[in-house]
């Protein structure tokens, strides 16, 4: 199947879209430079990076629904951008392409910075928007066969 211009070109500013709003989203601009925030201070600290979980993973999305989900992520749709950053994740990527076998395939990619996941997880979990998100989101996707939603990847190479 052939794809559009128009909905490659969504695709792409989406994903510059979400890359770039993770970064002013961390930069909280209207806040006064000498009272730096929480994401401001760990980029200039030197972070152990030991310490950072890195967590890949990948999901189908359904063809027809690629348009509403990139206009769901779109800079101007807060979604759960907030709760992320609550929740200590931290570079929250999303990227979709098209492979070989013609289906459409979204692939994540975000770093927890906390220091109890499961606990934050679990929290995460339980915001009243984050369950109404995933409500309107998840219906959008397939998840991989023997998957009840995203499929986590294994990390096998990091360069600082």
């Amino acid at each position: 199947m052939i794809i559009s211009m128009e909905i490659k070109s969504s695709i792409y500013t989406i994903c510059f879209g979400l890359i770039f709003s993770s970064i002013l989203i961390g930069c909280n601009l209207g806040e006064p430079k000498n009272d730096m925030n929480l994401m401001q201070k760990d980029r200039l600290t030197e972070v152990d990076q030991s310490k950072i979980k890195r967590v890949g993973m990948v999901i189908k999305i359904k063809e027809d629904k690629i348009e509403e989900y990139l206009k769901l992520h779109s800079d101007s749709v807060g979604g759960v951008r907030d709760l992320l950053k609550k929740y200590n994740l931290r570079n929250f990527s999303i990227f979709m392409t098209q492979l070989d076998d013609g289906k459409f395939y979204e692939f994540g990619y975000y770093e927890y910075w906390g220091s109890n996941y499961k606990k934050d997880m679990e929290e995460l979990s339980e915001e009243p928007r984050n369950i109404e998100w995933l409500e309107i989101c998840d219906p959008m996707q397939i998840p991989l066969k023997g998957e009840s939603s995203w499929k986590e990847m294994e990390l096998i190479y990091f360069n600082n």
